[in-house]
C-alpha cells in the first residue's frame, strides 16, 4: 500500500497559505501539526487547515513519531536552523526560497540531511509553470539553438509599510533585499536555462525606501557557455509591472512576462504565445509573482515524496537552491568591492 506521510509547516506567516493549500491537494500528505513563535497564529492556522496540535517550539512538533518531512517558512536567515535540526531529528525538509542567506549555513544544511540520510528540497515552484518549462525543454532540445544572450528582469514595487517593523528588507533576517527576496525567483530560472555562471559585474541600492538591503540590484552576465546576461530586480517600479524573462538564441527569441509566454519564435515551429501561460498576481502585492501557486507547490511536494521513496527526483534539492543565493551573494560582493566576481564564491560577506 502507499504510505500516507505526516507533515508539519513551521512558520505561519504570510507565504504559509499556499503550502496549507497545496498540502491539501496531495492525497498522499497528511497535516499533522504546525509551529510558529506567535501562538495564535499557530493554533489559528491547525483549526483552519485541519492540523491536531500546534506549537510554538519547533523541537516540539519534530519530536512526533507521526511527522515524516517538514515545510520550513520562517523568515529566510533561519531556515538553516529548522532544517538542521529537522535532520537530526530524521525528518525530510521542504523550506521555501531563498534556502537560506550565507552558504556556509546552506551547506550545513546540505551536509546535516546527508549526515542523517535524510531529504533536503527548496520552494522554487516557477519551474512547474508550463511557460517556463516549456522554455527549458525548447533549449535543452537545442531548438533555439545556439544561447547568445538571456535576461531577467523583475520590476515590482513595495509600500515603505511592507519594510517598516517587519523582518523583510534586513541583512540579519532576509540577506538581502529585491534580489535576495523577490527576484531570487528569476534568478533561480535563468540560471537554470541558461546553465553556470561564470562571472557577474553588478550593482546594488537603497533608492526610495527606508530599509537597510537594496531596492535595486543590477547585474551583467559571462555565462560559462560564453552567453551573455542581464538580472535586474527591484521593490521601486512606480506601481510595479510585471516580470519578464527573455532568451535568445542562433534560432529563436522566447519571451514569458507575468509567468505568460509573449513571444515564442522559434525556426520551423507555430508560435506558443498565449498558449502555455501561469497567472501573475498585481506586482505591486507582497503575494505577487506567486500565480498558480498552489498547484506548482503540490507538483513540487509530489516530486519531493517521489525522491523520498527513491522513485523520483525534486525539482530543486538543496544545491540546487544554493545556485541563486551563489548568484545574489556575487552581486552584493561586486557593488561592494567595485569589480567584477568569479565564481565559485569564496568567503563573502553577503552585504553591501
Amino acid at each position: 500500500m502507499s504510505k500516507t506521510y505526516g507533515v508539519g509547516v513551521i512558520g505561519c506567516g504570510v507565504i504559509s497559505p499556499v503550502h496549507f493549500d497545496a498540502l491539501a491537494q496531495v492525497e498522499r500528505a497528511n497535516l499533522m501539526a504546525t509551529c510558529d513563535i506567535i501562538e495564535d497564529r499557530a493554533r489559528s492556522a491547525a483549526e483552519n487547515h485541519g492540523a491536531e496540535a500546534s506549537y510554538t517550539d519547533y523541537n516540539e512538533l519534530l519530536a512526533r513519531d507521526d511527522i515524516d518531512f517538514v515545510h520550513v517558512t520562517t523568515p529566510s536567515s533561519h531556515h538553516h536552523e529548522v532544517s538542521i535540526a529537522a535532520s537530526k531529528a530524521g525528518k525530510h525538509s521542504f523550506v521555501t526560497k531563498p534556502i537560506d542567506v550565507t552558504l556556509a549555513n546552506i551547506d550545513a544544511m546540505i551536509q546535516a540531511a546527508e549526515d542523517n540520510g535524510v531529504k533536503l528540497a527548496a520552494v522554487h515552484q516557477f519551474r512547474a509553470y508550463a511557460s517556463y518549462s516549456a522554455l527549458k525543454t525548447a533549449i535543452d532540445e537545442g531548438r533555439l539553438g545556439e544561447i547568445y544572450y538571456g535576461n531577467a528582469l523583475v520590476p515590482w514595487w513595495r509600500e515603505q509599510s511592507y519594510y517598516t517593523d517587519r523582518w523583510q528588507g534586513t541583512w540579519e533576517w532576509d540577506g538581502g533585499g529585491a534580489l535576495m527576496n523577490q527576484s531570487v525567483h528569476w534568478v533561480d530560472l535563468l540560471l537554470w536555462v541558461m546553465g553556470e555562471v561564470d562571472s557577474v559585474g553588478a550593482y546594488a541600492a537603497t533608492m526610495a525606501h527606508d530599509m537597510e538591503t537594496e531596492d535595486i540590484g543590477t547585474a551583467a552576465i559571462q555565462f560559462r557557455s560564453g552567453a551573455q546576461g542581464i538580472v535586474q530586480g527591484t521593490t521601486l517600479t512606480y506601481r510595479g509591472m510585471a516580470s519578464r524573462l527573455e532568451v535568445h538564441g542562433s534560432k529563436g527569441n522566447v519571451i514569458i512576462e507575468a509567468d505568460k509566454i509573449t513571444h515564442w519564435d522559434v525556426e520551423g515551429e507555430e508560435s506558443l504565445a498565449e498558449a502555455v501561460s501561469g497567472e501573475e498576481t498585481s506586482s505591486a502585492d507582497p503575494r505577487a509573482g506567486l500565480g498558480d501557486a498552489v498547484g506548482a507547490h503540490r507538483v513540487q511536494i509530489d516530486a519531493f515524496i517521489e525522491w523520498i521513496e527513491g522513485t523520483g527526483v525534486p525539482l530543486v534539492d538543496g544545491r540546487e537552491a544554493r545556485r541563486a543565493v551563489e548568484f545574489n551573494l556575487a552581486v552584493y560582493e561586486s557593488q561592494r568591492t567595485g569589480q567584477k566576481v568569479s565564481f565559485p564564491l569564496g568567503e563573502t560577506p553577503g552585504r553591501l
